[in-house]
């Protein structure tokens, strides 16, 4: 299965709902944006005038969340709760689609209530070894671009660095792909859930990997043109945009791959006859 075909397939024969959902997410992930820092750094990149380059130029164009202050700190804090209950609510209207093959609200409340907490602790997983990663990753660039005089070699062991850091991220966010999923429809304890997901995800983790790093290329084919060329408004719209894709298909994606590595047969999938 093409897991990312099949994604989109579901994002727009069921439209109306995962765009409504996603709306919000990508309003806060684009508002958190650090535009300036972004404009900097990729204009010094590709000027090739990277010994000008500052840490927080690099920290803040790779990082999600800000905490350079009291309001971007109660925005960041505010959009995580913001991305727990819309991917929360989400998961619970695919899941169930996808079980009965019906688009219904009918306990979606329950739903939600039973979602929230798993939701909520693996949004904090991936955000902390996010941040983390992007942490490690700004104070490794900054110094190949301080330490290093050469501009071709600070160029080419800055892509290895990024090629490194960006597999070993999503080598990580593979191995707790299915983890969300698992414990909301099986019920299982987390570390039954989590051992589970492993068990069925071995299979297909580098399609996993293939389809989210598709995704964050073509995702900065669009933004890093924007930060460089055009003002604020505009890069804000581009990526409000990107994000609620990046929303909609990281959460689809989600049951996409959780049904197929499970053998599981999609009720949405089969054709209604009425007779």
């Amino acid at each position: 299965m093409n897991y990312t075909h099949s994604s989109f397939s579901y994002v727009f024969k069921n439209l109306w709902y995962i765009v409504l959902l996603s709306v919000l997410p990508g309003i806060c992930l684009s508002g958190l944006a650090d535009v300036e820092a972004m404009h900097g750094f990729y204009t010094h990149f590709f000027t090739g005038t990277l010994s000008e380059i500052t840490w927080g130029e690099i920290f803040h164009t790779f990082s999600i969340y800000r905490f350079d202050g009291l309001l971007p700190s109660l925005f960041s804090v505010f959009s995580f709760l913001a991305i727990v209950l819309c991917a929360s609510m989400l998961l619970a209207l695919i899941d169930k689609h996808m079980r009965i093959g019906k688009r219904t609200l009918n306990g979606l409340i329950e739903k939600v209530n039973d979602n929230v907490l798993s939701t909520f602790a693996v949004t904090v997983l991936f955000s902390v070894v996010y941040e983390i990663g992007t942490l490690i990753f700004s104070s490794l660039a900054y110094a190949i671009f301080v330490a290093l005089p050469n501009l071709a070699l600070q160029y080419v062991i800055f892509i290895v660095l990024l090629s490194v850091c960006a597999f070993a991220l999503l080598y990580v966010i593979s191995i707790f792909y299915l983890w969300l999923p698992c414990m909301q429809i099986t019920g299982f304890q987390a570390f039954e859930a989590l051992r589970y997901s492993n068990q069925i995800t071995e299979k297909v983790k580098r399609r996993i990997i293939t389809a989210l790093a598709l995704s964050i290329i073509v995702g900065n084919l669009l933004i890093v043109p924007a930060a460089i060329f055009f003002p604020a408004p505009v890069v804000y719209g581009v990526m409000l945009v990107v994000y609620m894709v990046y929303f909609m298909l990281f959460t689809v994606r989600m049951e996409v791959i959780y049904f197929d590595a499970a053998q599981l047969e999609r009720e949405d999938l089969k054709k209604k006859y009425h007779e």
